[in-house]
C-alpha cells in the first residue's frame, strides 16, 4: 500500500489550503492556514453564537456612531459590515495570508454600489484596526458583468478582489481581464452545500483545471481558489489547484485521514506527469465524470482521479461525461485566447450559453441564497441596536 500520509498534510503540500470559517477556533485547532475566506452565510451563522453577543452590541454602537459619515448605507448594513470585519480581523493573526470578505450580494448587478462597498470595507477595516495591513484584505465580488467592471475600477484604488460564484470559463476569463487576483469556482451548486439531500448533477471540476491552465498559458497574474466541495473526496481530486478553501468539518475529516501518498497522487486531476502536456508544460486533464454529491468512501482509481464502476456509492458518479473537458471543448480550444472585458453583449450571450445555461442558473441561485443571508444578518443587527431597544 505504500507509506501512509495525513491527507490534510498531503493537500497542503500540493495546494494552498485556506479556511472557510469565521470561527477562530478552527484556525487555532487545525492551522496554520494561508487565507481565511467568508461570505454572508458564514458571517450570519457565526454571529448567531452567543459568545459574540458583545461583538454584536459593539458593532451596532459603532454603526450608530459613524453612520453620519456613510450616507450611502443604512445602519443595519453598516453594522453587518463592522461585525463581519471584526470576526475576520480577529482571525488574521492566526493565518499567514489574507482575510476575504464579501460585498453585499444584493449589489451584484450594480457596478457603482459594488465600487462604493469595496472602498467602504477598506475604510471600515482601517477604522476598526488602524494597524492592520490592508494588503491582507481581499474583497469578494460576485462574478456578474457589473461585478467584474467594478473589480476593474477597484484595482485603480489598490483594492484587491476575488471573483466569487464562478461557474464558467467565461466568468473566469472576464475576472482575469478585470484584474482580480483570485477566482473562486464553486464545484457544486451552492444549494448542494446547504442541503445534504440535494446533489448537483454537473459539478465543475473541469473549470478549475481549465481556468488554471488558461491563466498559466496566457501569463495572467490570477489564481484559482476552488470552493464548495460537498465532501473531502472532491477536495482531494483537486490537489494541485492553486488554492482550496474548505469549511471546518471537511478540514477536520482530512486531518483525521491517512492514505498512501501514491494513491492520493493518482486521484488528483492535476497529477503530474501527464500523457497530455503541451509545449508550455501545462497539463490538460480530460474530465470523464462528475461528482454527484454527498456519499463518502469508495475507491478512486479511475482515469484522472475519477471513480470507475460507480465506486460503490462514492463521491463520484456519472462516468460517461464529455471527455473533452469544459463545455465539450478540446484542449486547444480551452487555451485559445478570448476577450470579453470591453464587449458586454458578447459576454452576456456567451455566458448565457455556458454549460447549456446551467452556469447562469447556478449563479442566480447562489446570489439569491447569499442575499437571503445578508437580509438575515441585517435583521440580527437591528435586534442589537440599543437605541431602539426599550
Amino acid at each position: 500500500m505504500g507509506d501512509q500520509i495525513n491527507c490534510l498534510d498531503y493537500l497542503k503540500s500540493k495546494t494552498q489550503v485556506d479556511v472557510d470559517s469565521l470561527d477562530i477556533r478552527v484556525s487555532i485547532e487545525l492551522g496554520p492556514f494561508v487565507d481565511c475566506t467568508s461570505n454572508q452565510a458564514d458571517a450570519y451563522q457565526e454571529l448567531l453564537n452567543p459568545r459574540h453577543a458583545d461583538l454584536l452590541k459593539k458593532a451596532a454602537a459603532l454603526a450608530n456612531e459613524i453612520k453620519g459619515h456613510y450616507h450611502s448605507v443604512n445602519f443595519e448594513e453598516l453594522a453587518m459590515e463592522l461585525s463581519m470585519l471584526s470576526l475576520a480581523t480577529s482571525i488574521a493573526p492566526k493565518i499567514t495570508g489574507a482575510i476575504l470578505v464579501m460585498v453585499n450580494p444584493r449589489y451584484s448587478y450594480s457596478t457603482a454600489k459594488i465600487i462604493d462597498n469595496g472602498q467602504r470595507l477598506y475604510r471600515l477595516c482601517k477604522f476598526l484596526e488602524p494597524d492592520f495591513d490592508l494588503s491582507r484584505l481581499i474583497i469578494k465580488v460576485p462574478s456578474t458583468w457589473e461585478g467584474m467592471q467594478a473589480c476593474r475600477k477597484l484595482k485603480n484604488f489598490n483594492v484587491k478582489t476575488l471573483a466569487t460564484t464562478v461557474f464558467s470559463m467565461e466568468q473566469a476569463i472576464l475576472a482575469a481581464e478585470a484584474g482580480c487576483i483570485y477566482i473562486s469556482p464553486f464545484l457544486n451548486e451552492l444549494k448542494a452545500t446547504f442541503d445534504s439531500t440535494y446533489h448537483d448533477p454537473s459539478p465543475i471540476f473541469d473549470i478549475c483545471v481549465n481556468a488554471q491552465r488558461y491563466y498559466e498559458h496566457h501569463s495572467y497574474p490570477i489564481r484559482v481558489k476552488a470552493c464548495a466541495a460537498v465532501n473531502v473526496e472532491q477536495i482531494l481530486q483537486l490537489a494541485g489547484v492553486h488554492a482550496f478553501t474548505a469549511p471546518a468539518d471537511q478540514l477536520r475529516e482530512l486531518a483525521s485521514m491517512q492514505e498512501p501518498a501514491a494513491k492520493l497522487a493518482q486521484r488528483s486531476l492535476f497529477k503530474q506527469p501527464s500523457a497530455d502536456t503541451n509545449t508550455n508544460g501545462n497539463t490538460h486533464v480530460q474530465i470523464k465524470g462528475h461528482s454527484n454529491g454527498h456519499a463518502n468512501g469508495g475507491t478512486h482509481e479511475g482515469t484522472n482521479g475519477i471513480t470507475n464502476e460507480d465506486a460503490k456509492g462514492a463521491a463520484l458518479g456519472n462516468t460517461e461525461g464529455d471527455t473533452r473537458g469544459e463545455s465539450g471543448r478540446s484542449s486547444d480550444e480551452t487555451l485559445k485566447k478570448r476577450t470579453f472585458i470591453d464587449d458586454e453583449s458578447e459576454y452576456r450571450l456567451a455566458f448565457s450559453r455556458a454549460d447549456d445555461g446551467k452556469a447562469q442558473m447556478k449563479l442566480t441561485q447562489a446570489l439569491n441564497m447569499f442575499s437571503d443571508y445578508q437580509v438575515k444578518a441585517e435583521a440580527l443587527m437591528r435586534d442589537n441596536d440599543m437605541t431602539k431597544i426599550g
